[in-house]
């Protein structure tokens, strides 16, 4: 079986991740719509239709595809070509590789490590990476996606207590 699913396309910052996992092999291959891109659902449906070609996942194989509305074409495309497509929730290891690349990425930006999502509290998750990125002295504007904005909450309270924000993000970064 293979299960696809993604990561990151509500977050304002970053790639979305998308992760093609053969449950049977745990082998997993990452695929990546970067952040200047605006119509994710067909750059999505491009790179997956180019991945299933040059990983030679034939018809037998039975696909299972997250719910997002990101997979919709591709979903389409898949049954055209005669693939057996079931739309569910993924596999919770499915669900790790995509979580977990994405995490791996905002780390990499800086972003504080020991900050993680919590019961998939997305809101609450996105709203630290906000404030997080609005207490950096100076923003990486090429890491926001063209199609989302950073809450505005954020930016008030970190114009308001850029020093509050600075210390906290620090300390939890250090302890």
């Amino acid at each position: 079986m293979i299960e696809i699913d993604d990561a990151g396309g509500g977050c304002f910052l970053g790639p979305e991740v998308l992760v093609i996992h053969r449950l049977e092999t745990d082998e997993a291959w990452y695929l990546y719509i970067p952040p200047y891109v605006k119509e994710r659902v067909l750059f999505a449906t491009r790179i997956l239709k180019r991945a299933f070609v040059d990983l030679a996942i034939s018809p037998q194989e039975p696909i299972r595809l997250c719910r997002g509305e990101i997979f919709d074409l591709f979903e389409e495309y898949l049954k055209a070509k005669g693939y057996l497509v079931v739309r569910e929730k993924v596999s919770a290891a499915t669900d790790r590789l995509a979580e977990g690349k994405f995490m791996e990425i905002l780390y990499s930006y800086g972003f504080p490590s020991d900050i993680r999502l919590r019961d998939r509290n997305y809101q609450e998750f996105y709203e630290w990476v906000s404030l997080w990125y609005h207490s950096l002295p100076k923003a990486n504007k090429h890491l926001c996606k063209a199609r989302l904005r950073p809450p505005v909450r954020s930016q008030v309270l970190a114009r308001k207590y850029p020093n509050l924000l600075r210390q906290l993000f620090t300390e939890t970064t250090v302890s």
